[in-house]
């Protein structure tokens, strides 16, 4: 996977602009990635998942409810704060 920093790609065929997140799968051989603009990129790799990710700002959970009690946890001070 990689993150688009700032600019804009085509990868695949297909446009990710700033602050974009691009996953692969496991299939095929090759990744072609074309720079638009300038862009910075930063390139990942590791074990895939193999579970359903869901992500809403700093939470990332396995469902919306888990983000939604993520939330809730967090608004209530269950998390804990700065000053802890």
């Amino acid at each position: 996977l990689f993150y688009v920093v700032n600019g804009e790609v085509e990868v695949n065929g297909q446009n990710a602009a700033t602050h974009t997140l691009v996953e692969f799968s496991n299939e095929g051989e090759a990744i072609s990635v074309k720079a638009l603009t300038d862009a910075t990129l930063i390139f990942c790799h590791g074990e895939p998942y193999n579970e359903p990710i869901v992500a809403h700002g700093p939470f990332v959970m396995n469902s919306e409810a888990e983000i939604r009690q993520a939330i809730m946890d967090y608004q209530s001070g269950k998390l804990g704060g700065l000053g802890d």
